[in-house]
């Protein structure tokens, strides 16, 4: 390993380590927001400390209020379709764990510092969230960012324990800049920032030749229930682990007329709408289609609206949640075979 990242990884875990003698998790929740402006670029990363409602402890840093605002809105719901919620952050995330969770990258690394852990709970390493992957360790350019912002973060939290900050409540975020006229880094608490909405894309149907074709196909009578949802079963494709997200659709009997694994590299809208029009094809469309989740409802209602197809959008749909289970145990029972 070059001289120069191993300098920046010691930096890395000097500051992890230092934030950790704090244990910010015996007094903070997943909920507090400690934002760091940075210098140069005026980039917000957003700071939460894993503890509280996590299984473990550490420290998840977030590109900005919007990505804090989702996994906020992911991990804090309700988790109806069983998915493996904690990875499909976008964050970088340290963890202080076991040694069986540390991966081989981060075990050179802390072989060659000399941090190995001893014991559950010791383990500190660093992995990259993003969501339909498998955490993946950092790269060089994410090392140094990390290393810099925890480093402020430790900043914020010292000025937190030592009551330096006279206006700050519980429930308050706390903010670290850099001024350019005085020279000077400043940290000061303000009121929480309301969370943003999670947006999602609301498709616009094209009449191309294709679309063209779906509306001569034939209705039929039956009302299809349809879901996707991301699945804890990782697959592997040139080198990269993929947390892929299963399609499915049943009629009203139960019946299975659609099942399809969407990993992430791929179109997710154009995987969507490429079954849908298989399904049109092999099945005639249904009157009605029964949705729960809104992002496949910015795919579908401009495409449902056009061809006729009333969409519903409903809380609940116990069926597919029914069959989503038994088909995980197959496809579980095949993964183990191989």
């Amino acid at each position: 390993m070059k001289e120069e990242i191993l300098g920046q990884w010691a930096r890395l875990y000097h500051a992890a380590m230092e934030i950790g003698y704090m244990e910010p998790w015996a007094l903070l929740s997943e909920g507090d927001a400690f934002v760091y402006v940075q210098k140069d670029t005026k980039k917000e990363l957003v700071f939460s400390i894993l503890g509280q409602e996590s299984p473990f402890c550490g420290i998840a840093c977030y590109s900005g209020w919007g990505e804090f605002s989702r996994a906020r809105h992911r991990l804090s719901g309700k988790n109806s379709k069983d998915e493996p919620l904690f990875d499909l952050q976008n964050a970088l995330i340290g963890i202080w764990g076991s040694r069986k969770e540390v991966s081989k990258g981060n075990y050179e690394v802390l072989k060659t510092l000399n941090l190995r852990g001893h014991g559950d709970g010791s383990w500190l390493h660093f992995e990259k969230y993003r969501e339909g992957y498998v955490p993946q360790d950092l790269d060089e350019a994410e090392v140094t960012e990390l290393a810099e912002a925890l480093e402020n973060l430790y900043m914020m939290l010292r000025a937190l324990y030592e009551e330096r900050l006279s206006d700050y409540k519980p429930g308050m975020m706390v903010m670290r800049w850099y001024d350019e006229k005085t020279k000077l880094y400043y940290t000061h608490p303000f009121p929480m920032q309301k969370l943003f909405k999670i947006a999602y894309p609301q498709v616009e149907i094209k009449g191309d030749e294709l679309f063209q074709a779906v509306t001569k196909m034939p209705f039929r009578e039956y009302s299809l229930a349809l879901d996707w949802s991301y699945i804890p079963l990782p697959l592997k494709d040139a080198g990269k682990e993929y947390i892929p997200r299963l399609l499915l659709g049943a009629d009203q009997n139960d019946l299975v007329l659609l099942s399809e694994l969407i990993v992430a590299d791929q179109d997710q809208i154009g995987e969507v709408l490429g079954s849908m029009y298989d399904l049109f094809e092999s099945a005639g469309k249904p009157r009605s289609i029964k949705i729960y989740d809104e992002g496949l409802e910015g795919i579908l209602a401009d495409l449902c609206k056009k061809l006729g197809i009333s969409l519903v959008k409903t809380k609940n749909l116990p069926q597919i949640k029914r069959l989503r289970k038994e088909l995980l145990l197959s496809l579980e029972a095949t993964h183990r075979r191989r």
